[in-house]
C-alpha cells in the first residue's frame, strides 16, 4: 500500500488522477498577496520569529516587559509587503523605519502611567532623558524603560529583517543568522539551554532553508520554461518535516549549558572580549534580572543595589593564613562615591608596582601587617585580595589611588589571574583599641574631607535626622554605652552606635529591588528595613557622612575563623562569602573596619568592653583579644618550592549576566526610536540641570518658542520677549516667567518652593500652549 502523493491530494475532482507537470506560472499584481508558495513562506517565518520573541518574552528580565508579539507582527507585515515593492531599497527602508518607531512608540506609552496619551509621553520623554543623562555623566539607572526600548526595538528590527531577507533577498541564512543569535543569547543567560522555543527554531529553519532552495530552482525552472509538479513544494517540505524531526531529536539528547563545563567554558570564551568592552555600560541596565548564578560583586567601577541575589557555592578562592580568632575582611576594592543607584569608584591614579614587594608608606599607627597567600578557585579577575588595606604584592600589579598614595582604593594584577594562579599579597590591619579610636580626634587631612564627606546634592533629609537622632541618644543610655564619657560622642561612639541600630535590621538577601528614582538607603531604612551586606554597610556610611565622619563602602570576601588549631590553615572561600562592610577614617590610625551587618558578628577591638558591638555577651575587658595575624609575614612558599597545584578546581562561576545581555541585545543596530525619544530628551534637558527654576523654566521656554518660528531676538529684553510671546502665542503667564527670571537673574532673588511649584504649573500651561502651534492649524494668524 503506498502514501499518496501531493500531487494526487490537490488534483481536480473528476479529472486525472495525478496532477501533469507544467509550467506553473506566478501570479502578478494584488493576487501575488495570497499567492499560496508566499503563505506557506510566511507561516514558517512568523513561527521562527515567534518562537524567538516568545522566549525573550517569557524570560522575564524586567517586569514591565510589554508583550513583544505584537510588534514582531508588525515587522513582519512590513518586511513581507516592503519586499514587494520596486522601488530602491534605501527608500523604501527610509518610509519603514518612521512608520516601525511609531509602532514602537505605542507599545512603550501602553506600559507608561498616566491619564492621557500626551501625559504619558511624556513621561516616557522624562524617565529617557534621566537615562540619557546618567548615560553622559557616569551615572547609574535602575530603570527598566531603556531595557524595554532596546527589546522591543530589536524585536521589530529583528522580524523586519527577517521577512525582508526572505521576500526580496530570498536568502535563509540572512534571515536565520539575527534570531539564531538572539535565541542563543537567550537560552544562554538561563539555566535551561533547549527549550521548545529552540525546536520549533531549528525544526522551522530547516524548512525554511529547504524551501527558499526549492523556490529558487522553480524560479530558474520557470524561467527555462521546465515543466515540474505544481505542488512539489509540498512534496519537499512532507521530506524535509521528517529530516527536521531527526534533527530535533539530536538536539534534544544534546547537553544543557549548565551541565556541560565544557560547553558553558566554551560561551565564556567566546564572550569574554565583548565582556570587558560592555563593562562600563552595564551601570546602565541594572535594573534587568539575572537568570544565573553570578557574582554579587565585579569588583569594577561600580556597585549598584541590587535586590533578590543569589550567593551561589561557586568556588572563588582559596587562601593560606594563620588560625583567624574572628572574621577577616578579604578586601578586593573600596568605593567613594554615593549615588542613590548605587556606589562609583570615581576617578583614580594608577601606580606601578614591581612585583617584589614594594611597599607603600602608610604613616599611620596601631596597625599591623599581615601577608597571605592567595589561589585563585574561580573567576576572580584581576583583583589582588588582601586582609586590610593593600600594602604589596609580589606579582606585578597596578596600585589604585585618589589624591595621595596613602589613600589606596584597591590592587589591580597587570593580567587576570589564571584558576589555579597563585600570589602572596600583603595588608595592613588596624589594631587599634577602643581608647585609642575615641582620642583620635576630627583633625581630617583636607583629601579625606574633600572626597569621603561625599553626598548627593538631593540626600534625603530623614536619613541624615535618624543619623542625628542615634548620635544624640547615644550617651543618653549608660546602661548599654557605659564608656561614653561625655554629652557629645566622638566618631568611633557615633559609628558604633549606628552599627549597633543597623544590626537591628534583619538580613534578607531576597529584598526587592529599590524602586526606580528613589534613594535605595532611604528605602531600606524605612520601607523595606531588610537588606544584605551592600545595604547595612552602604548604609552606615551615609549615615556617618551626614554627621561629618568620613567613611567609604569596602567589598570583598569575608573569612569565617577555623574551629581547629594549627599554623596554617586553607580557607576556602566561595560566593556565599561575599561581603561589604564599611571603613571609617580615624586621624593617625587610618582606615578602621566595622560590621553592621546582622549574620555574622560584629568587630572585636583590643581591649573593648563588650558593650555596644552587637556581640552576644560581650568579651572579657580584662583580656584584649588576639587577632590571629603576628608573625605571618614570610610564612608562604612561592609556587616554585611548592611546585604545580594539582588539586581539582571546582568550576567557576558563570560570569556576570548583565555584561552578557548587553552582548546578546547590544549586537543589533539602535533604532529610530531610541534616537528620536531619547536624543531628542537628551539635547531638551542638556545644560539645564544646574539651573535655578527660574532660569531653568525661562531657557525652556525660549527653546520651545524657537520651534514655534518665535526665536529670541538679541535686541528684546526678557519682559519684551515675553509680550511678543504673549501676543503671537496667546501664551497666558510667559510675562511672570520672565519676570521670575529677570529677579533671579540681575536681582540674586532665589526662588522658594511654593513660587518653583507655581512657575513650574504657569510653564506647563505655556508649553501646551506653544505646543499647539507646532500643528499648522493651531498657530494664531494662519491664513
Amino acid at each position: 500500500m503506498r502514501q499518496a502523493s501531493w500531487n494526487e491530494i490537490f488534483a481536480p475532482r473528476g479529472g486525472p488522477s495525478v496532477v501533469v507537470a507544467e509550467v506553473p506560472q506566478e501570479p502578478v499584481g494584488w493576487r501575488r498577496l495570497f499567492w499560496w508558495e508566499d503563505l506557506v513562506t510566511f507561516a514558517i517565518v512568523a513561527a521562527i520569529m515567534l518562537a524567538v520573541v516568545a522566549s525573550i518574552q517569557l524570560a522575564g528580565w524586567v517586569d514591565e516587559m510589554p508583550p513583544l508579539v505584537p510588534i514582531s507582527l508588525l515587522g513582519l507585515l512590513m518586511g513581507t509587503l516592503f519586499a514587494r515593492v520596486r522601488w530602491p531599497e534605501g527608500f523604501i527602508h527610509l518610509i519603514a523605519l518612521p512608520i516601525g518607531a511609531a509602532g514602537i512608540l505605542g507599545q512603550l506609552i501602553g506600559i507608561m502611567s498616566g491619564a492621557t496619551p500626551w501625559a504619558r509621553y511624556w513621561e516616557l520623554h522624562h524617565r529617557m532623558g534621566e537615562w540619557f543623562h546618567a548615560a553622559f555623566t557616569g551615572g547609574i539607572s535602575n530603570d527598566e524603560l531603556p531595557f524595554i526600548l532596546l527589546v522591543v526595538s530589536l524585536c521589530w528590527l529583528a522580524s523586519y529583517w527577517c521577512a525582508w531577507a526572505v521576500f526580496r533577498w530570498h536568502n535563509a541564512w540572512l534571515a536565520l543568522l539575527p534570531a539564531g543569535g538572539a535565541l542563543a543569547a537567550n537560552f544562554g543567560l538561563q539555566t535551561a539551554q533547549f527549550s521548545l522555543s529552540f525546536l520549533v527554531f531549528l525544526f522551522g529553519g530547516a524548512l525554511l532553508l529547504t524551501r527558499l532552495h526549492l523556490l529558487e530552482r522553480s524560479k530558474s525552472w520557470r524561467t527555462e520554461e521546465t515543466p515540474y509538479p505544481p505542488y512539489l513544494s509540498l512534496s519537499v517540505m512532507h521530506a524535509t518535516f521528517w529530516l527536521a524531526l531527526a534533527l530535533l531529536a539530536v538536539a534534544w539528547l544534546m547537553p544543557r549549558a549548565d551541565e556541560s563545563t565544557a560547553l558553558d567554558g566554551l560561551w565564556d570564551s567566546a564572550t569574554a572580549p565583548v565582556e570587558a568592552r560592555m563593562e562600563k555600560i552595564s551601570r546602565l541596565f541594572v535594573s534587568v534580572d539575572a537568570k544565573k548564578s553570578v557574582r554579587i560583586h565585579d569588583f569594577q567601577d561600580i556597585l549598584p543595589f541590587l535586590g533578590n541575589v543569589d550567593l551561589s557555592n561557586a568556588a572563588a578562592l582559596e587562601i593560606l593564613a594563620g588560625k583567624l580568632d574572628q572574621q577577616g575582611y578579604l578586601r578586593a576594592q573600596s568605593y567613594a562615591i554615593y549615588t542613590p543607584e548605587g556606589w562609583r569608584l570615581g576617578d583614580y591614579n594608577a601606580s606601578e608596582l614591581s612585583g617584589e614587594g614594594t611597599s607603600v608608606d602608610q604613616d599611620i599607627a596601631a596597625r599591623e601587617d599581615v601577608t597571605i597567600q592567595v589561589i585563585n578557585r574561580g573567576e576572580a579577575g584581576s583583583s589582588i585580595f588582601t586582609l586590610g588595606q593593600p600594602i604589596s604584592s609580589d606579582v606585578s600589579a597596578r596600585l589604585q589611588w585618589l589624591e595621595t598614595q596613602q589613600n589606596v582604593t584597591g590592587l589591580q594584577s597587570q593580567s587576570e589571574v589564571d584558576t589555579g594562579g597563585r600570589y602572596n599579597s600583603t595588608g595592613s590591619v588596624s589594631v587599634a583599641t577602643e581608647e585609642q579610636l575615641r582620642a583620635a580626634g576630627t583633625s581630617y587631612p583636607y583629601w579625606v574631607r574633600q572626597r569621603y564627606l561625599q553626598l548627593p546634592a538631593k540626600f534625603p533629609e530623614r536619613i541624615r535626622s535618624l543619623a542625628n537622632g542615634i548620635s544624640l541618644i547615644y550617651c543618653v543610655a549608660p546602661q548599654f554605652y557605659p564608656t561614653c564619657e561625655s554629652e557629645t560622642p566622638t566618631p568611633y561612639d557615633e559609628a558604633v552606635a549606628i552599627q549597633d541600630y543597623l544590626r537591628e535590621f534583619p538580613y534578607d538577601i531576597t529584598v526587592p529591588d529599590p524602586p526606580r528614582g528613589a534613594d535605595a538607603m532611604e528605602y531600606f531604612l524605612f520601607d523595606a528595613k531588610r537588606g544584605y551586606f551592600d545595604f547595612h554597610a552602604s548604609a552606615m556610611v551615609v549615615m556617618l557622612r551626614s554627621l561629618g565622619v568620613p567613611a567609604r563602602l569596602a567589598v570583598g570576601y569575608v573569612i569565617d575563623p577555623p574551629a581547629e588549631d594549627g599554623e596554617v590553615f586553607r580557607y576556602q572561600i566561595t560566593e556565599q562569602n561575599a561581603y561589604a562592610w564599611p571603613e571609617v577614617y580615624f586621624p593617625g590610625l587610618g582606615w578602621v573596619e566595622f560590621n553592621p551587618t546582622p549574620d555574622r558578628p560584629a568587630i572585636e577591638r583590643p581591649g573593648g568592653t563588650g558593650f555596644g558591638t552587637g556581640v552576644d555577651g560581650g568579651v572579657d575587658p580584662s583580656v584584649a583579644p588576639d587577632l590571629g595575624f603576628g608573625g605571618l609575614g614570610g610564612l608562604f612558599p612561592t609556587p616554585e618550592e611548592t611546585g604545580p597545584d594539582v588539586s581539582v578546581a571546582p568550576a567557576g562561576s558563570s560570569g556576570n549576566t548583565m555584561r552578557f545581555v548587553l552582548f546578546g541585545l547590544l549586537g543589533g543596530l539602535t533604532t529610530l526610536a531610541v534616537v528620536a525619544t531619547g536624543g531628542a530628551g537628551y539635547a531638551w534637558r542638556r545644560g539645564l540641570s544646574r539651573l535655578e527654576p527660574p532660569a531653568r523654566l525661562w531657557e525652556q521656554t525660549i527653546r520651545l518658542a524657537s520651534w514655534t518660528r518665535l526665536p529670541a531676538l538679541e535686541s528684546l529684553t526678557p519682559r519684551e520677549y515675553a509680550r511678543v510671546l504673549h501676543a503671537e502665542a496667546g501664551a497666558d503667564g510667559v510675562e511672570a516667567l520672565a519676570e521670575a527670571y529677570v529677579r533671579h537673574r540681575f536681582g540674586g532673588a532665589r526662588a522658594g518652593e511654593a513660587e518653583a511649584q507655581r512657575l513650574e504649573l504657569t510653564w506647563r500651561s505655556v508649553r501646551n500652549v506653544m505646543l499647539r502651534r507646532l500643528w499648522p492649524l493651531g498657530r494664531r494668524g494662519a491664513g
